[in-house]
């Protein structure tokens, strides 16, 4: 394959899927950070160690470019998706922009729109303001005490445990739509009785329209980041004394289908979660030797690799340091 073919698989593209979600069907996500920057670097990321931990509030990605993608992906979609989402490679709130990039989307369709967020900036009036206009906004809170907040989310240095709550509380009291908080619990740790009362107590001063229970599903950032049992999660689902859910472990979407390059569709995917072999199937609604070769053709170009976690194949895309040191790899192997 040539250079400029390998170019326009790797060309940035900030509008992707539609994907399965475990939580809101099929969704087109937006992306308006690079990987990865964020104010966390959370032990249990999907897409590794934060490599860009800021506070810095900045248009990293253009919301007109986003407008332009989403205006050339809306028309090509067989059929709507259930919903329109900012998440990806970092924290969506770190651009200024969301707010008109949701203004000028409602603009081009009725489909609802949320915002996946780590909830750290809301103590900033300008984020929450930014966000009124979407119908949907899934914060996420690990911890409701100081030092596991900073051991599981390793926050910015400059963000307190004290801000993300007040923020939380505060933007429920100005939002009339729909609030969704995201637990994220890791083995032996947020997952002990007394750290759970705590947060149960925190998140009735949040009044979310739901709890939901997540747990470390995909390959983490670090490897002491454990999952808990479907038997652990029940246990804590009770402590909620019913009001929290338990997200399921895969997707219960129908098969989806490929509405680009196929390659460019997996890379995009693949930028911003690991995904095994079946996710990819059901995402693009294709399986068998034909995904099989699509990854094989990212693998040769140096842009994708795979590793085991909890016994699945899991593929992801490399980062530029990590495409260096892979193709380094195979081409010394191949003189060996």
């Amino acid at each position: 394959m040539d250079k400029k073919s390998n170019e326009q698989i790797l060309h940035a593209n900030y509008v992707f899927g539609p994907v399965p979600s475990r939580r809101l069907g099929r969704s087109l996500g937006i992306d308006l950070v690079p990987l990865k920057t964020c104010t966390y670097d959370c032990i249990y990321c999907q897409l590794g160690r934060t490599t860009n931990q800021t506070l810095e509030r900045k248009p990293y990605v253009s919301g007109k470019l986003v407008i332009k993608q989403l205006q050339e992906k809306l028309p090509a979609l067989a059929a709507p998706p259930d919903y329109i989402t900012f998440s990806g490679s970092g924290e969506p709130t770190l651009n200024p922009d969301i707010g008109g990039v949701i203004k000028e989307i409602k603009k081009l369709t009725e489909i609802p729109i949320a915002v996946l967020t780590n909830g750290s900036l809301l103590h900033l009036e300008p984020v929450r303001r930014a966000l009124l206009s979407a119908d949907l906004i899934i914060p996420s809170l690990d911890a409701a005490s100081p030092a596991l907040f900073r051991f599981i989310d390793r926050p910015h240095h400059s963000l307190h445990l004290s801000q993300t709550l007040q923020g939380l509380r505060e933007f429920r009291r100005e939002y009339s739509g729909q609030i969704w908080l995201e637990v994220m619990l890791c083995g032996g740790m947020n997952d002990e009785p007394k750290e759970i009362k705590r947060l149960r107590e925190e998140i009735e001063k949040i009044g979310p329209d739901r709890i939901q229970l997540n747990t470390v599903v995909r390959p983490p950032a670090e490897e002491f980041a454990y999952p808990l049992s479907p038997e652990r999660l029940e246990e804590i689902r009770a402590l909620f004394a019913g009001r929290a859910e338990i997200l399921p472990q895969a997707c219960p979407a129908q098969p989806g289908k490929v509405y680009g390059k196929i390659d460019h569709e997996i890379l995009s995917l693949l930028e911003r979660r690991p995904c095994s072999f079946e996710d990819l199937s059901l995402a693009f609604g294709i399986s068998g030797d034909k995904l099989g070769n699509c990854l094989k053709k990212l693998r040769n170009i140096g842009a994708i690799d795979f590793y085991v976690h909890n016994h699945t194949v899991f593929y992801k895309a490399l980062r530029k340091a990590e495409k260096d040191c892979t193709i380094a790899r195979r081409s010394n192997h191949a003189h060996l």
